[in-house]
């Protein structure tokens, strides 16, 4: 049983989209948010911990729908020469960097296994709640076979699947590993260290039938897909195989666009990578991948204005790789260049737990769903590095009802 907390005097933003209200007292029993009360009102108050949050902004933990904590390097070769134990305490730190940060549910888009998730729900990770991909699904590149596949330190590495029948026994045992969620490959790579055109972004990798038989396979255990995605040609692919969930395609033009809020599936950008990749990153890649990235990366802008007049369900990832994990609240700025400030915290609240089947649980604040939040020092709205900055300015995270970081409170 976790502590009753009251918090009172909040500027809260609730993560619908709807106003924000001033002077809220807001009421955290049992991990669930039992009663709000807004314009001076005071909730029915039990006995328990009082804050005082005059000045402050209460909002809805942070989502991130496309992350990738376990890629501690730069490029997996790199990761792979870890040592176990090393790796391991790295994720850890990148896990709890995360949550520091705000964000107190994660979608990992591979390369973790279920000895993390475990470990965070068991309280020796402090750290967000996690869904897996584990392993993700991958064609062969090239007319070699099907190759070997670079590993993480743990034995994890993207499967390699060549048909409808390869993709559906792939599936199952992604499921078997404790996948929440089936991660492919659907279009080529931007730090890809493949030589093959197949490599490329915007080359196609699977075909509509073996994504069916990935739909499908999925969905007999009540799981989605995600695929990774660059040009139209591999998201429509992906829409008429019935693919939930759409990350990055920074190439999708008017018609994909159309076609994706027709299939009522959602959108998720990852705009901070390229940022990053390209300022503080551009040292370490070598120029194959420069080359890449400069053609996938100022799209990525342009991606999210065709999507956004489109009517698309537009989630919100980060894919940040290697050491700059703890700069991926700066994704929420740049969205709102787009989406404006609370178009850009919907997407990483509301929309987010949508994409992911959570919403009757997390995404907003509001009465009987679980006590996922933060504390913030100032408005949001009116200053979005917050979230950049959010291991200063972030002053308090609460996953479910359980205080996990307060400073200055």
């Amino acid at each position: 049983m976790t502590e009753t907390i009251i918090f009172e005097h909040a500027f809260m933003i609730d993560g619908t989209g709807a106003e924000p209200l001033p002077d809220v007292s807001l009421v955290v029993e049992n991990g669930l948010i039992r009663e709000i009360k807004s314009g001076g009102k005071r909730a029915k108050v039990p006995e328990g911990r009082v804050i005082d949050l005059k000045g402050k902004t209460l909002m809805p933990g942070l989502i991130d729908a496309h992350v990738h904590p376990g890629n501690v390097e730069w490029f997996l070769s790199r990761t792979a020469a870890l040592p176990p134990a090393v790796y391991v305490h790295r994720v850890t730190r990148t896990l709890e960097t995360d949550l520091a940060l705000g964000f107190t549910t994660l979608r990992d888009a591979g390369g973790l296994d279920e000895g993390f998730r475990a470990a965070v729900e068991q309280g020796f990770i402090k750290g967000p709640r996690l869904l897996l991909s584990v392993t993700p699904l991958s064609r062969p590149e090239g007319t070699g076979g099907k190759g070997p596949s670079p590993r993480n330190s743990l034995g994890i590495c993207p499967e390699v699947c060549d048909g409808a029948d390869d993709m559906r026994a792939a599936v199952r045992r992604t499921i078997r590993r404790g996948a929440d969620q089936i991660k492919v490959f659907a279009d080529g790579e931007v730090v890809s260290q493949s030589e093959s055109d197949r490599a490329r972004p915007g080359q196609p990798k699977f075909s509509v039938e073996e994504l069916r038989a990935a739909v499908r396979e999925a969905e007999e255990a009540v799981k989605y897909v995600m695929a990774h995605t660059y040009g139209p040609k591999a998201i429509q692919n992906c829409l008429e195989a019935g693919v939930r969930s759409i990350e990055h395609g920074n190439f999708i033009d008017a018609e994909t666009a159309q076609m994706t809020a027709q299939k009522g599936a959602f959108y998720v950008p990852t705009l901070t990578i390229y940022d990053l990749l390209t300022g503080e990153g551009r040292d370490e890649l070598d120029a194959r991948t420069l080359e890449k990235l400069k053609i996938v990366g100022h799209r990525g802008i342009e991606a999210l204005e065709t999507a956004y007049r489109a009517g698309v369900n537009i989630a919100s990832g980060t894919d940040i790789i290697g050491p700059l994990q703890h700069l991926k609240g700066r994704e929420l700025a740049i969205k709102a260049e787009v989406l404006g400030p609370m178009g850009a915290i919907v997407s990483t609240t509301r929309t987010n737990a949508e994409l992911m089947g959570l919403s009757e649980r997390i995404g907003t604040l509001e009465s009987g769903k679980v006590a996922d939040l933060i504390v913030l020092d100032g408005n949001p709205l009116k200053d979005m590095t917050l979230f950049e900055s959010g291991l200063e300015r972030v002053l308090l995270v609460m996953k479910q009802g359980r205080i996990m970081k307060e400073m200055g409170l």
